[in-house]
Order: C-alpha cells, then sequence, then structure tokens
C-alpha cells in the first residue's frame, strides 16, 4: 500500500518557497504553466494540522514572496510601493490558508464540500483584490495558462475566473491524492478526478478553438495596423524631443499605410502634447492623416476648461482622413498613485512621496467609435485590460474589436508586457472579439477571437520589446457569442456565494 507523505516531515521552510517558486515560474518571462496545476500542492499539503495564525503567517509568506517574485518590475517606478503593494497582495494568500487550513480541522472527511469551497474562496478573493480600492487585479491564477490556448477556452463562459477555479481544485484534488486523510482508493479516487478535470478541460477548449476557428473563417475583416515607437520614458515629456518623436511616428504611420489598413493606431500618450490645444503637434497630426488618407487612432493627453478649472484626461482621439477629430474617448478607470492620488484633499503629503504622479480626472463616458467605412469599436487605455467587466461594457454597447493603447516603457525590459498581454488575450476570448494592441515599448501585435497571435512587432531578431516598429492585421470579426459576453462575472459572484455558504455551514458544526 502507498503511504500518504508525512506532514509533519514537511517543512515549512520547504513549502512554502516551493510554492512561491512554482507560482512564479508559471508567468511571463518564465512562461511554464504546468507549475501552476502542482503549485498550490506543497502549500496545501503544509497547511494540514496548522493553527489558524500559523496558517495566516506562512500563506502570508507564499504570497508575499510570490508577489515580490513576479512583480519586480515596479522596482523602476517606485521600490518603496513594490513591496508595499506585495505586502498588502499577500494578506489575501493568507486568509485563503487560514481559512483553508480552519476549513480542513472542521471537516476532515468531508471531502466533496471542501473540493467545492476552497476553489470557490480562492476565486472570492481574487475576485476582490482585483476590485477593492480601485482594484489590482494582475496576474490572477488562470492567467498563467495563456500559453495553452485549449485551456483558456472555458473563460467564454465562466471568464478566467473558471480557469482559476480549476487550478485550484486540480492542486486540490492532487494534494489529496498525496496525503487524503482516508482510505487509498479515496485518494487515487481525487488523483483520478485531477486528471480527468484537466482532461476534460483540454478537451472542451480543444472543440471550442475549432468551432470559432471554423466561424472565423467566413467573418467579415477588418485590417488594423499598430505602430510601436519606443520612446525612452525619460524623453516622452521633454520638449526638446517632441520633434524627435513626432519624426518617428510619422516615419512608422507612412510605413504602416503602405499595408492600406482601414485604421492605424497609436500607443498611449504617444503624442508629446495636448491634442487640439498646442497648436504646431495638432496641425502636424491633421498633416499626417490627410496625408495617409487613412483614420488614425492616437494617445493623446486632452484638457477642457470646466467651470473656472483645468479638466485633463488620458484619451483616445480618432481623426479621419480629412484631418478632423471625429471622436474620443477619455480614459474611466485611472492608475492610483500613478495618474491620481486617492483621496488627496485628506492626504495632501502622499504626492511628495511618490515619483511624478499625473492630475488626470476620469472620464465619464462608454465611448463607442463609428467611423464609415469601420465597424464599431472600443479604446482601452492602459491598464483597464485587466477589468473585464469594463471591456464587457463596451462590447455589450456594440464594439466588434477592441484596441489596447498602453505604455509599459516604465517598467523597464521585464515580463512587465508580456503580464500584461496576458489580460488583453483573456478578454479576447472572454467576449470572443478580436484585440490589437499598441504599447509604446511592446508588447504590440493582434489577437483573434480565441487569443491567437495574430501578428506582433518585432524586429529582424525577433525581439519584441524596446523596438520600434509596425504590424498590420486582418482581424477576423465576432462570428460566435460567448456566456461571458452576456452574464460578465456570473461565475466570481456564484464562488463568492459559495464560499460564504460554506464558511457559514463549517461555523455551525464548530
Amino acid at each position: 500500500m502507498i503511504q500518504p507523505v508525512r506532514m509533519k516531515a514537511l517543512s515549512a521552510w520547504v513549502w512554502v518557497p516551493a510554492s512561491a517558486t512554482l507560482l512564479i515560474l508559471a508567468y511571463p518571462l518564465f512562461n511554464q504553466p504546468w507549475c501552476a496545476w502542482v503549485a498550490l500542492i506543497p502549500w496545501l499539503l503544509g497547511l494540514r494540522g496548522r493553527r489558524l495564525s500559523a496558517a495566516f503567517g506562512l500563506s502570508f509568506l507564499v504570497g508575499l514572496f510570490f508577489f515580490l517574485g513576479s512583480l519586480p518590475w515596479l522596482i523602476y517606478v517606485t521600490a518603496l510601493g513594490w513591496v508595499l503593494l506585495s505586502l498588502v497582495l499577500a494578506s489575501f494568500f493568507g486568509v485563503f490558508g487560514a481559512l483553508a487550513a480552519w476549513g480542513t480541522s472542521r471537516s476532515p472527511q468531508q471531502t466533496a464540500a471542501r473540493w467545492l469551497g476552497l476553489p470557490a474562496l480562492w476565486v472570492a478573493l481574487e475576485y476582490t483584490r482585483s476590485h477593492l480600492f480601485s482594484g489590482f487585479g494582475w496576474n490572477p491564477l488562470g492567467y498563467s495558462q495563456t500559453p495553452w490556448l485549449p485551456v483558456i477556452q472555458v473563460a467564454d463562459v465562466t471568464g478566467a475566473w473558471g480557469v482559476s477555479f480549476a487550478l485550484v481544485l486540480a492542486n486540490l484534488l492532487f494534494a489529496e491524492a498525496l496525503a487524503g486523510p482516508s482510505s487509498s482508493v479515496r485518494r487515487l479516487r481525487a488523483g483520478l478526478l485531477g486528471v480527468l478535470l484537466a482532461g476534460g478541460l483540454w478537451g472542451y477548449g480543444a472543440w471550442r478553438l475549432h468551432a470559432v476557428q471554423a466561424a472565423s473563417l467566413l467573418a467579415p475583416r477588418v485590417r488594423v495596423a499598430v505602430v510601436q515607437g519606443n520612446i525612452p520614458q525619460k524623453e516622452k515629456w521633454d520638449d526638446s524631443y517632441r520633434d524627435v518623436i513626432l519624426r518617428r511616428y510619422e516615419q512608422w504611420t507612412r510605413e504602416a499605410a503602405a499595408t492600406h489598413p482601414q485604421l492605424i493606431v497609436w500607443p498611449e500618450t504617444s503624442v508629446p502634447d495636448y491634442l487640439w490645444l498646442d497648436e504646431e503637434v495638432t496641425q502636424r497630426m491633421i498633416a499626417l492623416a490627410r496625408e495617409g488618407q487613412i483614420p488614425l487612432l492616437v494617445g493623446a493627453p486632452m484638457g477642457t476648461l470646466e467651470q473656472g478649472a483645468w479638466r485633463t484626461t488620458n484619451s483616445a482621439a480618432l481623426l479621419d482622413p480629412q484631418g478632423v477629430l471625429t471622436q474620443h474617448y477619455d480614459k474611466l478607470r485611472l492608475v492610483p498613485f500613478g495618474e491620481f492620488v486617492p483621496a488627496e484633499p485628506l492626504l495632501p503629503w502622499v504626492r511628495e512621496m511618490l515619483p511624478t504622479i499625473g492630475y488626470f480626472a476620469p472620464g465619464r463616458d462608454f465611448t463607442v467609435f463609428r467611423a464609415q467605412g469601420l465597424p464599431a469599436f472600443s479604446v482601452l487605455i492602459c491598464f483597464e485590460d485587466i477589468f473585464a467587466n469594463l471591456a464587457r461594457a463596451f462590447v455589450r454597447q456594440g464594439a466588434q474589436f477592441l484596441l489596447v493603447i498602453t505604455n509599459d516603457a516604465w517598467f523597464g525590459p521585464t515580463g512587465a508586457a508580456y503580464q500584461h498581454a496576458q489580460a488583453s488575450l483573456l478578454r479576447s476570448v472572454e467576449l470572443r472579439v478580436p484585440v490589437a494592441r499598441a504599447g509604446n515599448t511592446g508588447w504590440s501585435g493582434c489577437l483573434s477571437a480565441t487569443g491567437e497571435t495574430l501578428g506582433v512587432v518585432r524586429d529582424a531578431q525577433g525581439k519584441e520589446l524596446f523596438v520600434p516598429g509596425t504590424v498590420t492585421c486582418d482581424l477576423p470579426l465576432p462570428a460566435v457569442w460567448s456566456l461571458y459576453r452576456l452574464w460578465g462575472d456570473w461565475w466570481a459572484y456564484l464562488c463568492l456565494l459559495i464560499s460564504c455558504l460554506w464558511l457559514g455551514w463549517l461555523k455551525r458544526r464548530s
């Protein structure tokens, strides 16, 4: 008979770094999605028999090591912020670990309830950290699977939350198979269920991939070119570089125009001054749009005077082939401590302690761009693509494809741009719409409604980040529907309910 693993012999000094390391390896730049299927096993096994406080502390360490190790690019902006944010995010791991240990001790034989309750609890906490206090939904567990397209296709039903749920459940089943509290038969059953879960997820994904790809073959297409300017962050707002920046974008826009796209897209704040307020910059933009005779979507700061106060927005502006500004979108979800200071009247000293912070105001409208000869589309600026409900709102209002314009130059040649692109990829699968991304320094490219890469900006050596360039893609327009588009975050809400019911049931048993 196979003996269960003796967990008393598994020191926290082993399982804490083991789980944290496996989680880090699952994300860019390492891109080892298989690690996520086993990363939680040492952690879950190590929680057995732990008191509530010990389980919280050790789980907090798993989270702290994971976020410090997967978000090192924040050091390029603020080392203090990197540490403080990691400490806050790690608390969610601590809560999960404490409740997991408590739930296991209260009902060691109730495996079915635990198999449902723990994955639901994970998703509930992931959803909460993605929305609480403006939210920071970076690197949810499900995002680790973006290199394996079949695994993430279930997101068109459940959103990315369903992928996270499946991964936690698989880890729990494999942990039970290694050291379950009951007989070897039950441990064997747990392991078999874990394998069946992985196979079922892959099977659904393979079927769905084929169905969406087949439908896309007959779908109409829109031809979009994205431009990657590769402007160093220190030069972006230096007036002495303004002409250099404009000439670079003009050069690559002309190269993009030669591929005969229906739309050319520049990155976030690529226009190096206030559009429609700075006369010289505005006239050059108008001339460029007229020269190419192609609609031009640019990222630019814009400003208006409202009731005697200056209102600045981070915007995306559409110029038609005659150079007329037809529509613009003002970013709705601003980056806290980057584009504004939360509760600044109460905490005026915060701005002085941090690197340069903008004075942007949030937008007011879910803008859907409707231009002659183009399908309806919407724009997500900067980190807005990590908010699935925001992207869904645009699609629900008629957008047939999405553009993401961003500037990740702040974070240097790290995994930040690729981690960010994972969010765009999940949005394309969840909503079954194509996505085109224009990043100042990358990642810039196009994604189909299945998450497949249709094109990417890269140089002759294959380098994708911190190189200038352009790529043109034919995006197949939506040809299938998705349950996520209809019902949104229903799976996350269901997990919130299940986790509350499970914890309430455990409380009554105690």
